[in-house]
């Protein structure tokens, strides 16, 4: 059938396309293109967008969807090396200038587009040492040009946010589909946090996650911040520096909806630096909370859940970072609480601490007795704890765990303690505790336990042993020794234990403030051998099991 197009109509892409074939044809279905897009890296992209009609707008929004500065937007208006100069009225006034012929159209056009922009002053573009940082008053210079309205990225849904300067250059960059909003302020006075969250009031009311670090505090910052969350009634998460869950904050987020996460950011205010409880939590408020975690002494962590405990029976997660003096009676009786009042917990993580004083004092290690204080949570499936002496676990130990906890997926106990204090030699854990392991809790994910005893392994040669894990994606060795001479044993020996290449974590977590050990620049260096053993045996691992 004869059909006549003129150029530049659609019809002419949708006939010629007819012409090519089933296999080319499906690439003008958009979901499949969407699908083909989604692989390709930004020169692809950049690419495909001049192939044709059909397939420009699709690889654009591709290309343009995830940004990881603003400077690229910016270009689109400006040369950006010329905000390196300084800041005067006549560098405004040439700004302004370019602003009024620039094309604004187009970075309209590119700008609907972007769906996620991480921003991060501290961060050079483009490998250049002399990145400038994106002035507030710049912005506003911005705004004032801006033609269509007060929002530059109108569909933006994830925004982090980095910056050493004024956090109110944020401001054009928050729209209303925001879902996801990261924000950290590390040089900021507290009348320009207080402005910042004044302005934001009402302008982000589809918000579900909010991550908040700022060494800011006061009273003049809660008022606003509580406003403005006030708006925010879709809210599922929140992280907060711990000094500002004060009883302003408290009061709001209880009466948010959907929040069921209240997580604490640490990190210009270390866990340790603030131990004193948040407000308690008062009955009838939070009606989905599902997680908590604060920084408390043991003592008055004990006291906040007793204060709180209907809204905390009801939590299925909880965190403390407790600083102070690491007495077992106090440790038990946290943990005797959590597990008569809180039967239902499936994660508990528990990290402590030690101040000045209580390094003076006598530590002791942790023992089983504080495992089994909380088996009565029969449905446990993640268990965090972090204590400056290693955790050593015998293979009775491990069964009876399992027993207890056979929904467990994710155990991490004790495995970076902190070497400016005295770790025994006897302390940690033998190597042949993995199979134990692997017996017991054969649906692990994550394996994280401190090992310093390097026997003879009692690795074979034979990889495909009866017993495996499961389900194992990663161990983690934290700061453990290196298995001096018998790193591609280590790794055969751990291949031989799983049934899919896991990962081999090692090194400080995020809660770890201690010294680290002497040579630990040698012991990544042969961990990072390990990793490759592990590699190499799963590769032959896995053939040979396709070829039987």
């Amino acid at each position: 059938m004869s059909v006549q197009v003129s150029a530049g109509d659609e019809a002419a892409e949708l006939v010629a396309s007819l012409a090519l074939g089933p296999t080319a044809q499906a690439l003008f279905i958009p979901e499949l293109l969407s699908l083909v897009l989604s692989f390709s890296n930004p020169a692809c992209l950049a690419t495909s967008a001049r192939v044709c009609k059909g397939w420009c707008d699709p690889a654009l929004n591709h290309l343009w969807r995830d940004l990881h500065s603003a400077f690229p937007l910016l270009e689109l208006l400006f040369d950006i090396n010329l905000i390196k100069d300084q800041h005067d009225s006549l560098f405004f006034k040439k700004l302004a200038h370019i602003l009024v012929d620039a094309d604004w159209d187009r970075f309209h056009s590119y700008g609907n587009r972007v769906r996620s922009l991480e921003f991060d002053e501290t961060i050079t573009y483009r490998g250049d040492p002399d990145t400038p940082d994106l002035d507030s008053n710049i912005v506003a210079v911005l705004c004032l040009h801006h033609p269509f309205g007060a929002v530059f990225l109108p569909y933006l849904q994830e925004l982090s946010w980095t910056t050493r300067g004024s956090a109110l250059s944020v401001l054009p960059f928050l729209s209303g589909e925001l879902r996801e909003l990261h924000l950290e302020m590390s040089t900021q006075t507290v009348s320009t946090a207080s402005d910042l969250f004044k302005a934001i009031r009402h302008r982000t009311p589809r918000l579900v996650n909010f991550h908040l670090e700022t060494e800011v505090q006061g009273v003049s910052v809660d008022t606003p911040l509580a406003r403005w969350l006030r708006t925010t009634e879709n809210l599922e998460e929140i992280s907060l520096p711990p000094y500002y869950l004060t009883p302003a904050l408290i009061q709001t987020l209880g009466s948010l909806p959907k929040l069921t996460i209240i997580r604490q950011s640490t990190k210009f205010t270390h866990a340790k630096n603030s131990s004193k409880a948040p407000q308690y939590l008062p009955t009838g408020t939070f009606p989905n909370l599902d997680s908590i975690s604060f920084n408390a002494t043991l003592s008055e962590a004990r006291r906040f859940l007793l204060a709180s405990q209907e809204v905390v029976s009801r939590l299925s997660s909880i965190g403390l970072h407790a600083c102070g003096r690491l007495d077992t009676e106090n440790i038990l009786n946290f943990t005797q609480h959590i597990a008569q009042n809180c039967p239902m917990m499936t994660e508990i993580g528990l990290n402590l601490f030690t101040d000045l004083r209580s390094r003076e004092q006598s530590l002791s290690p942790l023992s089983m007795a504080l495992l089994e204080s909380l088996y009565p949570c029969a449905g446990l499936e993640a268990l965090s704890i972090g204590h400056p002496l290693p955790f050593t676990f015998q293979e009775d130990d491990v069964m009876q765990i399992g027993r207890a906890w056979p929904q467990m997926s994710f155990f991490d106990v004790g495995p970076d303690p902190d070497f400016s204090l005295p770790v025994a030699g006897h302390m940690g854990n033998s190597f042949s505790i993995l199979s134990v392991f692997a017996k017991a809790l054969p649906k692990l994910e994550l394996l994280s336990i401190y090992f310093n005893k390097w026997e003879p392994l009692p690795f074979t040669g034979n990889l495909y042993l009866q017993t495996q894990f499961q389900q194992l994606t990663e161990v983690r060795f934290g700061l453990s020794p290196a298995p001096g001479g018998q790193s591609r044993q280590v790794g055969f020996y751990i291949a031989s234990l799983c049934k899919e290449r896991p990962a081999i974590g090692y090194g400080k977590t995020g809660w770890h403030i201690g010294a680290l050990p002497n040579d630990w620049a040698q012991a990544e260096t042969a961990w990072k051998e390990v990793d490759d053993a592990v590699g190499f045996a799963m590769e032959v691992k896995l053939a040979g099991l396709r070829s039987l």
